[in-house]
């Protein structure tokens, strides 16, 4: 009954739009100078709150979303059916967050800052979970591999300045 309420309640959301909202979270697209102590609040419970199996929900979903674009597409074999999948993983998963586990804080950054405010304090959390695919073994190797194209010497001619070169020294 109340879900049919919600519904007649909300305007009809494009499935973009939806995505959109979703990566202001996510990426916390919105910049605000000066974050305050309500959105560190909300942050530290995100980090706190966030499984491993959220985090591979928010991996997962980012992954997905990210292959939909043209340039990404013939990288990935994610079906239609897999997406509507992790779409519903990664809503199920903020929705708990926000209302259960860290609703208190949500609603303080809310009120004092307003919703824009929320996707700040995701930054945090998709920071820490980027580190962590980066500390993955088989990602640091595929990244890794990109040096062995890559001209040290011109790049070290270009930006190593005596200067630079001398600051060095002296650190050493």
């Amino acid at each position: 009954m109340s879900r049919d309420v919600f519904t007649a309640v909300r305007p009809k959301k494009s499935r973009m739009g939806c995505l959109s909202l979703m990566a202001v979270f996510l990426c916390g697209v919105s910049q605000i100078a000066a974050a305050g102590p309500t959105v560190d609040q909300l942050s530290d419970c995100l980090v706190k709150s966030t499984t491993a199996s959220d985090k591979t929900a928010v991996l997962q979903w980012t992954f997905s979303a990210l292959s939909a674009h043209p340039d990404l597409k013939a990288y990935s074999q994610v079906t239609d059916a897999q997406r509507t999948q992790l779409d519903k993983n990664l809503a199920q998963t903020l929705q708990r967050i926000l209302t259960e586990q860290c609703s208190a804080q949500a609603k303080a950054v809310i009120k004092a800052e307003g919703m824009q405010a929320v996707g700040e304090s995701f930054q945090e959390l998709g920071s820490i979970t980027g580190e962590e695919i980066l500390k993955n073994p088989e990602v640091k190797s595929q990244l890794q591999g990109v040096l062995r194209y890559v001209d040290m010497n011109k790049l070290v001619m270009t930006f190593l300045t005596p200067e630079l070169w001398n600051k060095l020294g002296s650190a050493r």
